[in-house]
């Protein structure tokens, strides 16, 4: 792999998104110098074989290291799933709530305030009323009317 650092515009990066790139590139360079010494060493340019077994010891630490932090992370990662499986079926037991249900098909909150509840009344009741409609479609709005009726008064009854 050939990266030529002089071809790159440092000028069209933020400082903010440099500071977050230097530690991979020191993290390269440092893999590169390593990369070089193990190179110079096989192909006895310098250094001795006390050198090669040395970063050979090194690179080998570095691979056990890398392997723990691959298990830490597998096992945050199985953490993670089942705290997130845990939420859903939480979310999923509030949500198949009847009352959430009946708020939701009026497309309201159970938390709303009751201003908002009474404008969304008169909003819905007057877009779904039977003589808004042509003939052709006033048998389904007088079913959704009567579904929206319906579904107020039962707020009403639960805000009491």
């Amino acid at each position: 792999m050939i990266l030529e650092i002089d071809e790159l515009n440092f000028a069209r990066y933020t400082p903010a998104q440099l500071a977050a790139v230097r530690p991979n590139l020191e993290r390269l360079a440092a893999i590169m110098r390593r990369n070089l010494h193990l190179l110079d060493g096989v192909l006895g340019i310098e250094g001795g074989e006390a050198t090669l077994h040395r970063n050979h010891e090194f690179a080998r630490a570095q691979l056990a290291e890398a392997r723990s932090q691959i298990e830490t992370m597998r096992h945050d990662l199985a953490t993670a799933r089942a705290w997130i499986d845990q939420l859903q079926g939480r979310l999923a037991a509030i949500e198949d709530d009847e009352e959430d249900r009946l708020y939701r098909s009026v497309g309201l909150a159970a938390t709303a305030h009751t201003v908002v509840v009474a404008a969304a009344r008169r909003a819905l009741l007057q877009h779904h009323h039977p003589d808004r409609w042509p003939p052709e479609k006033k048998a389904a709005a007088t079913v959704n009317f009567q579904a929206v009726c319906a579904a107020f008064q039962k707020i009403k009854e639960l805000r009491g």
